[in-house]
């Protein structure tokens, strides 16, 4: 082959293709060596704290549906309680109030 069949030799269509993802995968390495990992204490302190927050989360959350729920089969009854419509009349009312005073401007 003469010097000028070496120079107008083109690359392959899969070095073509895998180069870009090759310099992906460089650039994402040197990124990730950058990255200060936390220690296994940490890791498992923050763990905790998720999995703490989760429960409590789901706890206030289960409270919520609970009372929702019993606020409307007390609604819906064939004789509705007065407690189960004051508590959604309030509801209603800091509901509207709270949309309210929030789209005000400051």
């Amino acid at each position: 082959m003469s010097n000028q069949q070496i120079a107008e030799k083109k690359p392959s269509r899969l070095a073509v293709w895998l180069a870009p993802v090759r310099e992906y995968l460089i650039d994402t390495w040197a990124e990730l060596n950058k990255v200060k990992w936390p220690t296994r204490p940490q890791v498992r302190n923050l763990t905790l704290v998720v999995l703490a927050v989760t429960f409590a989360m789901s706890l206030v959350l289960g409270l919520f549906d609970f009372g929702f729920e019993q606020m409307f089969f007390g609604i819906l009854s064939p004789e509705p309680s007065l407690v189960a419509v004051a508590v959604a009349v309030v509801i209603v009312l800091a509901v509207a109030a709270i949309v309210l005073f929030a789209s005000r401007d400051r």
